[in-house]
């Protein structure tokens, strides 16, 4: 099977990719563009059988080849990212009035379940802007998030961006509580959740991007269980309003 050719806007970068499987094509769908919408410089990705077989050595089960291909393409995303001033962190991310709000934890630990809780209690108010590894970027003071491909077996994501107001660890506890912490005691589990490629800087360069993250985003770790009090913890700590007020349903 010939290669075909995508191209994409993705968090503000154009990229023209080489696929052959009609699934990378659909994972991708909401960031395809037409090439004529490119604009300044234009990151080719391509990959080789080699590359292919790394992927194949790395994920847990058999896939199909339209999913390994797929891995394979945003695996070279975001390793490059880093170079553009930007990563790939793992967490499911939502956006309330404006702000953005990324939730991470180990895979299965319930950050899809609390942002779920989120979505269930304030309705349209809220928007899942990714579901599993957000892209983050960055201007002379701010911080944003970004939608996307990378978006977890929900599938939830949003070709959309905004601006990040708070990171938080989420605990599964009976307990409902939340606190404030210093993200450079906890920077080892950070580093986990963050996609670092394999190049000599890059971890470096990843360290270097964190850190302007830290100092101007709050940093949470909550425990909690999965009820309505769970989201009404997290919710009126991170964004400072009143649930009662801000809820739907």
């Amino acid at each position: 099977m010939d290669k075909d050719i995508l191209f994409c806007l993705i968090a503000g970068i154009c990229y023209k990719i080489d696929y052959k499987y009609d699934y990378t094509k659909w994972m991708f769908r909401d960031y395809l563009v037409d090439e004529t919408q490119l604009k300044g410089d234009v990151i080719y990705v391509s990959y080789t059988p080699k590359d292919i077989e790394k992927i194949e050595g790395v994920l847990e089960e058999e896939r199909s080849p339209g999913y390994v291909e797929y891995t394979c393409i945003m695996d070279k995303i975001a390793s490059d990212l880093p170079n553009h001033g930007m990563f790939l962190m793992h967490g499911a991310v939502i956006e309330y009035n404006g702000k953005a709000y990324i939730f991470t934890a180990p895979s299965g630990t319930g950050k899809s379940t609390h942002i779920s809780l989120w979505k269930k209690y304030l309705g349209d108010k809220i928007q899942i802007i990714n579901g599993d590894k957000p892209e983050v970027s960055f201007d002379d003071t701010k911080v944003y998030v970004h939608g996307a491909p990378w978006c977890g077996k929900e599938g939830w994501q949003t070709n959309t961006s905004a601006e990040l107001a708070g990171v938080c660890v989420v605990n599964q506890s009976k307990n409902n509580a939340i606190k404030t912490i210093h993200p450079g005691n906890n920077i080892e589990f950070f580093l986990t959740q963050i996609y670092i490629g394999t190049g000599e800087y890059d971890l470096l360069k990843v360290v270097d991007l964190f850190t302007k993250m830290a100092e101007r985003v709050s940093f949470y770790s909550l425990d909690c269980d999965i009820s309505e009090a769970a989201a009404k913890c997290s919710f009126e700590t991170m964004t400072g309003e009143n649930w009662g007020e801000a809820k739907q349903f």
